[in-house]
């Protein structure tokens, strides 16, 4: 009797357990979940912003205006129109028909006279004349004469007396010696005029070159068989014995 009292007290702790199981561990079960989704919405930073203001923050700022159109370009010139030369329907009317027998020539302004005559010209001067004039002369060109150089018709001087220069004493004594070339003119005569150094040596050596080629003598050059004033440059030579 005692044995089956403890197996039906035992089946009635079995059946008990059996019916509160399944309860308790759905319970369990959804404690943890909660308390998972608790927490995990507790560590969640809200904005202090509502969405309004975030979405007018983020807004991206308003694009540049355009640019000014561009001014409206000149106007071009006006052009004026070319009138038409007009002429007259009635031209070969307004030609001479009758031809002059005679033609009055043109009068010129008279001649200044009395100014600037000499003895020997004739009263009132003539058609044609110069003032100071000898009756019978022949007027001539009075321009000066300009200088040629050597080269082609030109012919070259050629020297008929050379004159050595006198070497400085300066110059000696310093052993300074060479050569100093000059420029000068050479006129119809054979002279020697306008004597201009260059290639100068120290020591009063250019100048003593100078002084020796005025007194040079040449035959003048020419042009077409006529002498003539010509630019020619001469060389002195000084040489220490």
């Amino acid at each position: 009797m005692f044995e089956t009292t403890v197996v039906e007290s035992r089946k009635r702790k079995v059946g008990i357990q059996k019916y509160m199981t399944l309860p308790v561990s759905i319970a369990l079960h959804v404690i943890v979940i909660a308390g998972t989704l608790f927490g995990a919405i507790w560590n969640v930073d809200f904005p202090n912003n509502s969405p309004a203001q975030v979405a007018q923050y983020s807004v991206a700022a308003a694009p540049p205006p355009p640019p000014p159109p561009p001014p409206p370009p000149k106007a071009a010139p006006k052009v004026q129109p070319v009138r038409p030369v007009e002429v007259p329907r009635d031209i070969q009317n307004m030609a001479p028909t009758v031809v002059p027998d005679q033609i009055k020539p043109v009068e010129t302004p008279a001649t200044v006279q009395g100014t600037g005559g000499v003895e020997g010209g004739v009263e009132g001067g003539v058609e044609g004349g110069v003032v100071g004039g000898v009756v019978g002369g022949v007027i001539t060109d009075t321009k000066p004469e300009v200088p040629l150089r050597v080269g082609g018709d030109v012919k070259a001087p050629v020297v008929i007396t050379r004159v050595e220069p006198t070497y400085p004493e300066v110059a000696r004594k310093a052993r300074i010696a060479g050569i100093v070339i000059v420029e000068c003119i050479i006129d119809k005569n054979g002279n020697v005029t306008n004597v201009q150094v260059l290639k100068p040596l120290p020591f009063g050596l250019d100048q003593a070159a100078v002084d020796a080629v005025k007194r040079w003598k040449f035959k003048p050059g020419t042009l077409n068989g006529q002498p003539v004033d010509v630019i020619f440059n001469l060389t002195v030579n000084f040489k220490l014995n």
